[in-house]
């Protein structure tokens, strides 16, 4: 048993293996906010502002459910490892089911978003194109949920180069419609944009029935039963994906509401500050899909060591994905580092702006490493499926560290916009390393309290 707990080159491969195409998804997804902000730009800054705002509050209230939807993926994960084939049948269709559940509140909230708009001060014209762009997306609430199931099954399985392909699809479907309904094509009346909404809304669907016809068709999933009678909604298995759900929607939560507040701070800067954030954030945002998809690799292989007994390869693929995103953090770090002038200027000409971007994307670069360790992190501990205690830390983290140190550095001590990142900096590098530890800690513990050791393999 020496040399179990070892690294291993081929953890690595295995995890580039199951990532890249998760990575390349991320992109992909990235690439429909993308083309709605581009396209609505074409339309003025009225139409713009609303889509801006409409994708912003979708965005958080979708995050919610999906956390609890991606209970599925460690789930599914463990069952496989472990050999439990008809169990994967059975938690998949009842995932479908709360999906459904979930799905309800969702749409119910977005139909209804209009009067916090106005409490919030928003320009009337703007929040009510806001609405018609959430009245219109919520049309597909119920399809993007089902797709995030059946594609969190996939990820669990290790199977994701299906998820690429359909999301690399849905991009160009994505602008067709938007293109038709936004400018008012092919016959179809011009909705501005409320047609973006409408073609987010129909492009959900479409991913829904593409997954969907893909898992029924190919044989690999028939193992699985997953087109059995779906039957009732079972609360007792409905209450265990929440259990692991809801601490994952939470974590979103907490950070999608930190990332808020900031920009409100900001906003109270002043528009070339404003301006900068916005640069800044859009590039760290872009990178993140890197660590992000090593994660979601990570929370698939560990779940499947985990499965089968085998807990030094679960610590070992844990650790392998929080190194190799760590090493391709600080590659990233050192290029943005070098060249933050011409990538603030690859958004705006403005040399205000671009100077104030220079000098964020410098602190974003140092912020991307504790990031990816974090998100890589949390991955992992979620292949284990251990989501309260770091929905804890998250809570801790992010308000008391993230929060209080970019409010403290950025207002009172007057550093501004600067001060506001070092705060968030400070914060995803405790994150990083609270979280490593926890892996740590519970790896160690399981290994430890591993009832038959003989199953425990090298």
């Amino acid at each position: 048993m020496a040399g179990a707990g070892s690294f291993r080159l081929a953890d690595v491969g295995r995890l580039l293996t199951v990532a890249w195409p998760l990575v390349l998804n991320n992109l992909f997804n990235i690439g429909v906010n993308v083309a709605d902000t581009v396209m609505a730009g074409r339309l003025g800054a009225t139409q713009l502002a609303a889509v801006a705002l409409g994708s912003s509050i979708w965005i958080t209230i979708f995050l919610a459910g999906l956390g609890v939807v991606m209970a599925i993926g460690p789930t599914v994960a463990q069952h496989f490892g472990a050999g439990r084939l008809d169990e994967i049948g059975r938690d998949v269709r009842q995932g479908l089911w709360l999906a459904l559940l979930i799905a309800m509140p969702v749409v119910l909230v977005l139909r209804n978003f209009e009067p916090v708009m106005r409490w919030m001060d928003i320009e009337p014209l703007v929040a009510h194109l806001a609405q018609g762009y959430l009245d219109a997306i919520s049309l597909g609430v119920v399809g993007c949920y089902w797709y995030h199931c059946l594609r969190q099954m996939n990820e669990g399985l290790g199977r994701t180069i299906p998820i690429m392909v359909i999301m690399g699809t849905s991009l160009p479907i994505n602008v067709a419609l938007n293109y038709i309904f936004m400018y008012g094509e092919f016959g179809a009346p011009r909705l501005g944009a409320v047609g973006a909404g409408l073609g987010s809304g129909l492009t959900f669907w479409c991913m829904c029935v593409f997954i969907g016809v893909y898992t029924s068709r190919h044989r690999f999933y028939r193992q699985f039963r997953l087109d059995a009678a779906p039957g009732m909604p079972c609360w007792r298995d409905m209450r265990q994906l929440l259990a692991i759900g809801l601490p994952i929607g939470g974590s979103f939560m907490l950070q999608a509401g930190l990332f808020t507040v900031v920009a409100l701070i900001m906003g109270s800067f002043g528009t070339i500050v404003v301006a900068a954030h916005a640069v800044t954030l859009n590039y760290a945002s872009l990178i993140f899909m890197i660590p992000l998809g090593i994660a979601m690799a990570t929370t698939a292989l560990v779940g499947q060591a985990t499965g089968r007994g085998d807990l030094f390869a679960a610590r070992r693929l844990g650790f392998a994905g929080i190194g190799l995103c760590g090493a391709l953090m600080c590659l990233s770090a050192a290029l943005t580092i070098v060249l933050a002038t011409p990538i603030a200027r690859l958004y705006t000409p403005d040399p205000d702006v671009v100077a104030l971007s220079s000098s964020l994307l410098m602190i974003a670069a140092v912020l991307q490493i504790g990031d990816g360790t974090q998100v890589t992190a949390g991955g992992a501990l979620r292949g284990l499926k251990d989501t309260r205690i770091p929905f804890l830390i998250n809570a801790v983290v992010y308000w008391g560290v993230g929060f209080g140190v970019a409010y403290f550095c950025g207002v009172h001590l007057g550093y501004g916009a600067r001060g506001v990142w070092l705060g968030l900096c400070c914060c995803l590098w405790v994150a990083a390393v609270v979280l490593s530890l926890r892996f740590y800690a519970v790896m160690g513990a399981l290994i430890k309290n591993a009832p038959n050791p003989a199953v425990v393999r090298a």
